[in-house]
């Protein structure tokens, strides 16, 4: 059955891919020029929402022959606790200054190497407008499109490789998937810490709040800079504190980065701990249901039979014991007796030669791109 799902979402993706690349050469060659000033727009809104978040999901529903209600569960669409989605915001800005060192670090290679970086147009008008398209087609679409993308389609789909195996490729085809060299390596990185958090939280969710956080806190620093509220953007700080005086630049910025990695562990221990809570509650709280069904029915039966009911029918089992007890309990029990709770880890599915073809073939032509994108920065 895994290996259905596995087919199935390496083929949607591989079509993803071809789309995107069709798309990128058509604006090379400048051949959806004739959209007007908002073409970009309009080219941006049909591949998040049409392609990557309605496609995805309707595809993926139409070849597993799913349920729409179970696609969406498959693809990790499942509640958090407010407290979680508070994590994930304070996640999300440090992933975001994180970023900017992770960034800069690997724009220092690519500098290094003789890459010329793409200038960005200062030109254009400043306008509230200007902030609330950013805000959606930069940073809302791209959180929940390419988010249900990876992180839901994608991972769910690879699930057979194995935990770690499945972090890793699916993390690089995020990144390869942004087709340029300047946001391939962060956005790699990235990606592999949102399939991280996913696994952690089994939830979609959290994962969008750090990517929205990610990229509307530079829309709207980029926006403030273009605006004149703030002077300059991070990169030019950053790189005037190293020019000015490297020794106290380099310790300024390491206690930063130390700070920030502080942080970064904190808010996952957090999460870790809430998101195991939650769920324990929420599972906790099904099999309470289903055992009380079980009971109730039982009795039921054993009147029709004539026989005596067991005032503690329900809790006759002691499967249906651990149901009853609290969070703590429930660790005590373990902590006494832990053969007894040993989960065992689902084992690898060995993937089919089609899902390897396509899967292979994405990456080809993601690679392709991505390094045309440096040849042409080089030249």
């Amino acid at each position: 059955m895994g290996k259905k799902y596995a087919f199935a979402s390496s083929l949607i993706y591989f079509i993803v891919v071809c789309i995107f690349v069709t798309i990128r050469m058509l604006n090379h060659f400048h051949l959806l020029s004739f959209l007007g000033d908002y073409g970009s727009y309009i080219v941006n809104g049909i591949l998040q929402v049409g392609i990557l978040f309605f496609f995805s999901i309707f595809m993926f529903k139409y070849l597993t022959k799913r349920s729409l209600k179970k696609t969406l569960y498959n693809f990790s669409y499942t509640k958090v606790s407010f407290r979680v989605i508070l994590i994930s915001i304070g996640l999300g800005v440090v992933v975001y200054f994180l970023n900017i060192f992770v960034a800069s670090f690997f724009n220092a290679i690519l500098s290094s190497a003789g890459y010329e970086f793409s200038s960005s147009s200062s030109s254009a008008s400043v306008s509230i407008w200007t902030l609330i398209l950013g805000l959606i087609f930069t940073a809302i679409l791209p959180a929940i499109c390419e988010e249900n993308l990876h992180r839901g389609m994608l991972l769910f789909g690879n699930t057979g490789l194995g935990m770690k195996n499945n972090i890793l490729l699916t993390g690089l085809m995020f990144g390869l998937l942004h087709m340029n060299i300047e946001q391939f390596f962060y956005a790699t990185i990235i990606g592999i810490f949102l399939n991280f958090v996913l696994y952690i939280t089994e939830s979609i969710y959290p994962c969008m709040i750090i990517h929205f956080m990610n990229n509307g806190i530079g829309v709207l620093l980029s926006y403030l800079t273009n605006a004149n509220v703030i002077q300059g953007g991070l990169f030019t700080k950053l790189n005037e504190l190293l020019i000015s005086n490297a020794a106290v630049g380099f310790v300024v910025m390491l206690i930063i980065v130390l700070v920030l990695v502080f942080l970064l562990f904190y808010l996952v221990r957090l999460l870790i701990k809430y998101s195991f809570e939650d769920g324990f509650k929420a599972k906790q709280k099904a099999v309470q249901q289903l055992a009380t069904r079980v009971g109730f029915f039982s009795d039921i039966e054993k009147i029709k039979n004539g026989e005596d009911v067991d005032e503690d029918s329900v809790l006759s089992n002691s499967d249906k014991q651990l149901a009853f007890l609290s969070f703590d309990e429930l660790k005590e029990k373990i902590k006494e007796n832990p053969e007894n709770f040993v989960v065992q880890k689902p084992k690898k599915e060995k993937m089919e030669t089609r899902t390897k073809i396509l899967l292979i073939a994405s990456i080809v032509l993601m690679s392709a791109v991505t390094l045309f994108t440096f040849i042409w920065g080089l030249l």
